[in-house]
């Protein structure tokens, strides 16, 4: 048997530990998958006064910190880091790895807070939560078929499954983190309704919000009231025969890509079955998608 890396049995830092941190209390994290439009929530937040917005992504949970939580320990090895020292001495000091980059963009800064935003993040929301029991966490959500559709486009070239994969992959994981206080912001209101939504926000981040520190704000959101919409297409389908119950949850409405594109999506995860892409996205499909999936069968059927 291979060798499995492990993160720690807990892992969430005790909150009276969290104080040794130079950003207890004033990191702010985004979690939302790529194209979903977070960047425009970023820019708002780094209007307010006293919060610097990080002018890159960090990336520093997928590429640094997941990598040292999955090596507390080994199995059918060496103990690995659970024998150097105790889990939450060990949380503490990863958290305070994972201040590094912010703790030094803030000081750099002036300001009293710092926002983040990698498209990696949904992935690790749990470590997030674990290492930043006082920080704050924002879920950003955009329907996931128009994220899909923008993944499955030219421009970033995704095939159709990965992309639909990727949007309700990253939902779950946010999820999985619900034990820690979300924030969950829908893009398409932020857009929409920028000081409103800004206004409703501020208080649960602590943030003063002035009437002209709103306008601001939500002029860095951006100048157009509504997102623009690609035609749903094949990830698109996919997304409402796997992700109906993530849809509905954030209240995105039903079914939009049509009869052809849900005859394509079933043929694609079918097709895919050969490299497991199909059965691990098939597995997922929910009893109440029953019936929709034998309307895309009798798509097949008139489509084939």
């Amino acid at each position: 048997m291979n060798d499995i890396s492990r993160r720690p049995p807990e892992l969430g830092l005790d909150p009276d530990s969290a104080t040794a941190s130079t950003l207890h209390g004033r990191a702010i994290f985004l979690l939302a998958s790529p194209a979903t439009g977070a960047e425009r929530l970023l820019a708002a937040l780094g209007c307010f006064p006293g919060v610097a917005a990080a002018p890159v992504p960090t990336h520093m949970f997928s590429v640094g910190i997941h990598r040292i939580l999955e090596h507390w320990w080994i199995e059918n090895g060496p103990q690995a880091l659970s024998g150097l020292t105790t889990n939450q001495e060990f949380l503490l000091n990863v958290r305070l790895l994972a201040d590094e980059p912010l703790a030094a963009y803030r000081a750099s800064t002036g300001a009293e807070r710092v926002v983040e935003y990698s498209a990696d993040h949904p992935a690790h929301a749990d470590e997030i939560a674990g290492l930043y029991p006082d920080g704050h966490l924002i879920h950003v959500v955009r329907d996931g078929r128009q994220v899909a559709t923008r993944l499955a486009s030219p421009m970033w070239g995704w095939a159709p499954r990965y992309a639909a994969k990727r949007w309700i992959d990253d939902q779950k994981s946010i999820l999985e983190a619900e034990d820690h206080p979300l924030l969950v912001v829908r893009i398409e209101d932020l857009v929409r309704e920028p000081r409103e939504v800004l206004a409703a926000l501020a208080p649960h981040l602590d943030l003063e919000a002035p009437p002209d520190v709103l306008e601001r704000a939500a002029e860095a959101v951006g100048a157009a009231r509504h997102l623009p919409e690609i035609p749903p297409g094949r990830a698109a389908a996919i997304v409402e025969i796997v992700g109906s119950d993530l849809l509905r949850r954030y209240d995105y409405d039903g079914r939009r890509a049509p009869a052809a594109q849900w005859a394509g999506g079933w043929g694609e995860m079918m097709a895919s079955g050969s490299v497991g892409v199909g059965r691990r996205i098939g597995a997922e499909v929910k009893p109440h998608v029953t019936k929709a999936a034998r309307t895309a069968a009798r798509a097949l059927r008139r489509h084939g």
